[in-house]
């Protein structure tokens, strides 16, 4: 009955795990994973309202940027520009400053005059087929063709039958003797390039070198704009080595010469190896330097050049090790007394006064011990006993000595210091004969233009490679073509759209505008006077229209409106010249009635457009709005129009969860949208205001897009809010079932034991009442 009245009064059938451990256990898990869930509903629930927040922001952002278009629609709307009138001849002048002028600009009838277009030609009498072959230079490496050229250079370094791949195709050196000739290699190369069968056909001439390549073999591209033949050796070779100097840091004092100039060490081995690359190029010479070991070499150049010379070096020293010398004149021992060296302890197994024998049994000891050993090597010399660091250097001290002798030794241990190894001087690697290969640039003509204060550089390779290549008109005609096509293609990725290169009729290379203007071309560089001449600057004059009207105010009219009508317009006023400022800044106009210059000039001032410079302003204070409304568009100290992360956690471990922020975390303000401020000048032109008129719309199609994002992200935290509240049910739902009672079956239960312990109760006392009631009978 008391189990009956616990499950009625708590509700529970499975009050603790003796009741049903199973129940009762998983039921307690499905309540905690309830209650953790219901602990995140507070996170989603402030998560909504901050993006709820930021969605007010952004409702009232688009409404600010629509009264931002519309105020710059009404700009482009006003006209009211204001105007001056002045009575004009044929010999007036206007001298105009301010407005949308930047400096003084005089107006006044022009002259019909043709236009002359900046242009530079090469000078040569002969047509322009690009570089010509450059045959010696100061280095044999600097000798070019007007292909791209791979340079064997023998040396004595090939044999009969050895193997090189040229171009991807294998080829096998033969001749008469053991060692090739250049000749014979170049033989055998040609006939494999032009072999029927050959993927390579026609694509290089070989030839033999002569002057500054001798010894050598060439193989030149025939199309200039394709790379060097690749070359490698298989077999049969011997490789050429260039000539090398090395040295340690160690061995640089301050300063140290190489190749005839002064380098300092600096203070430290970087900055000497960076102080010798600053160097290398004047020198000749490449550097190699190895932080661990300090090393550096130096290398030539050239192949065949000698190695760099290096002077100044300490001159080198071996190292000196430390040393301890023990004079054991005048000590006693007996047999069992001990001498400690660096914590090592010597017993002897003699005793005695002799100071020889004695050192010589410490000798025999010191070797018998691994550790001594290993650090000390001991020797003796009559009555001294010496113990020598086995690695040489400067050390702080030799080992400890202690010792117990029945009499000490009459002199104290000497200790003498010992010394670095100090590095040799250079060492250098000679030159060593044998194959080596060098590819070297198709000859181009390089020059430098500017047009209009813009610069680039341009190159020109010839029209055919390799020695002996015929070169037909079609094929210069193709080669003009590709020229052209490619520096006009140059001119306009560098901006200079004004500028065009042309072959004329004879075959001369021009750069020239493409309209007459007062613009200046130079042409300079490397090539730049070689090929355009020593005056290679000219400008540009640019064309004088004549005039369709006959009156003097309506050629002003003309005039304004057809040189400076973005700037002013003009209009005949009943034989008067009106000028209108289309600015909204003032403009000062010097008036020359009849040119006859400053004694008749009478001055004057156009004020401003007032409405589009005030509409400025207005569009300012509604920028200014906007920042203020992302800024408070916050929610519990999160703002995601700032730019803040919003994360919300979706289950109880942590590993579902949302991040919401602006697309690009700079949030949403005037500067992330690309507003600025304006000045009146802004909203001059039309065309001004257009450019304006879509930058906001650039700007609302941004706002539309990350209002639609945080509607996303809204969406996706309200489903799961619903779907975690449906979890939350279940999960409660679920544990009451496996603990909650029957409280009809319970009630049922408690009445049945009521009723059955009152009929016991009555059975007991009738019973009683029997066996009383007999009693009173006997009684």
């Amino acid at each position: 009955m008391a189990r009956t009245q616990e499950r009625l009064a708590t509700g529970n059938k499975v009050n603790s795990a003796l009741d049903n451990p199973t129940n009762f256990f998983t039921a307690s898990a499905l309540n905690s994973r309830a209650s953790d869930l219901n602990s995140l509903m507070d996170n989603m629930s402030n998560g909504i309202k901050t993006l709820q927040a930021a969605d007010n922001g952004l409702t009232a952002i688009t409404k600010t940027l629509e009264s931002m278009q519309s105020t710059l629609r009404q700009a482009r709307q006003d006209k009211s520009f204001q105007n001056h009138i002045y009575e004009v001849t044929a010999d007036s002048i206007l001298t105009v400053n301010g407005g949308q002028f930047e400096l003084p600009t005089e107006i006044k009838l022009g002259v019909e005059t043709v236009g002359r277009k900046a242009q530079l030609t090469t000078i040569d009498a002969q047509a322009y087929q690009g570089p010509i072959a450059a045959a010696t230079g100061s280095q044999a490496s600097e000798a070019t063709g007007i292909g791209a050229r791979t340079k064997i250079n023998v040396d004595g370094g090939l044999a009969n039958n050895s193997v090189i791949k040229v171009g991807g195709i294998d080829v096998t050196l033969t001749g008469a003797a053991a060692i090739l000739t250049p000749a014979e290699i170049a033989q055998s190369i040609d006939n494999a390039i032009n072999a029927n069968s050959s993927q390579i056909l026609g694509d290089y001439t070989v030839s033999v070198g002569t002057g500054d390549n001798p010894d050598s073999v060439i193989i030149e591209t025939v199309e200039t704009d394709q790379p060097a033949a690749t070359v490698s050796l298989a077999s049969g070779h011997s490789a050429a080595q260039k000539a090398t100097s090395s040295f340690v840091y160690g061995s640089v004092p301050t300063t140290v010469t190489v190749e005839g100039q002064s380098i300092s060490t600096g203070g430290s081995f970087e900055t000497f190896v960076a102080s010798l690359e600053s160097r290398a190029a004047a020198g000749a010479y490449r550097v190699v330097a190895d932080p661990l070991t300090q090393n550096i070499t130096l290398e030539a150049l050239e192949y065949g050049d000698p190695a760099p010379a290096v002077t100044g070096l300490y001159a080198g020293e071996l190292a000196v090790a430390a040393e301890t010398r023990i004079d054991l004149t005048g000590a006693s021992v007996t047999a069992g007394q001990t001498l400690t060296f660096d914590g090592q302890t010597l017993t002897l197994a003699t005793g005695g006064s002799n100071p020889a024998d004695l050192a010589q049994e410490l000798e025999a000891l010191i070797a018998l011990n691994t550790t001594l050993n290993g650090t000390y090597e001991a020797s003796v010399s009559g009555n001294i006993l010496t113990i020598r660091n086995r690695v040489g250097g400067e050390l702080g001290s030799g080992p400890t000595v202690a010792n117990n002798f029945a009499t000490a030794p009459t002199n104290p241990a000497v200790f003498e210091n010992g010394e670095d190894e100090i590095p040799g001087d250079v060492t250098t690697t000679p030159i060593t004969t044998g194959v080596h290969i060098e590819t070297v640039e198709a000859a181009s003509d390089t020059f430098s233009i500017n047009y209009d204060n813009i610069s680039v550089e341009i190159s020109i390779t010839g029209v055919k490679g390799g020695v002996g290549t015929a070169i037909s008109a079609m094929d210069i005609q193709t080669w003009q073509n590709s020229t052209v096509e490619r520096i006009n293609a140059e001119l306009k990725n560098a901006d200079i759209n004004g500028l065009e290169a042309v072959f004329d009729a004879d075959g001369k290379f021009s750069i020239v505008a493409r309209v007459p203007e007062a613009k200046t071309l130079s042409i300079f560089g490397p090539r730049g006077v070689a090929l355009f001449g020593p005056d290679s600057t000219v400008t540009g004059m640019p064309t004088v229209d004549g005039y369709s009207a006959k009156t003097a105010v309506d050629k002003f009219v003309e005039e304004i409106n057809r040189n400076y009508g973005s700037k002013l317009r003009a209009f005949n006023d009943n034989g008067k010249l009106r000028v209108e400022n289309l600015s909204t800044a003032e403009l000062e106009v010097q008036f020359d009635p009849d040119g006859a210059g400053p004694v008749t000039t009478r001055p004057s001032t156009i004020k401003g457009n007032s409405v589009r410079d005030n509409l400025s302003l207005q569009f300012n204070d509604l920028k200014n709005q906007l920042d203020r409304l992302s800024d408070d568009a916050s929610f519990n100290g999160i703002n995601l129009l700032r730019g803040d992360n919003l994360k919300i956690t979706f289950n109880e471990n942590g590993s579902s969860f949302i991040d919401v922020q602006t697309s690009d975390g700079r949030g949403i303000n005037a500067s992330a949208l690309k507003i600025e401020n304006l000045i009146g000048r802004d909203l001059d032109t039309d065309e001004g205001i257009d450019a304006l008129i879509n930058d906001i719309k650039l700007a609302l199609s941004d706002i539309r897009s990350q209002a639609s994002k945080f509607g996303s992200n809204l969406s996706i935290v309200q489903n799961r809010q619903d779907f975690t509240k449906k979890m939350i049910n279940t999960l409660e739902t679920g544990a009451a079932n496996l603990t909650l009672a029957d409280m009809n079956d319970e009630a049922a239960n408690l009445l049945a034991l009521q009723t059955r312990q009152s009929l016991s109760s009555s059975s007991l006392s009738l019973a009683s009442q029997a066996d009383q009631s007999v009693l009173q009978l006997l009684q």
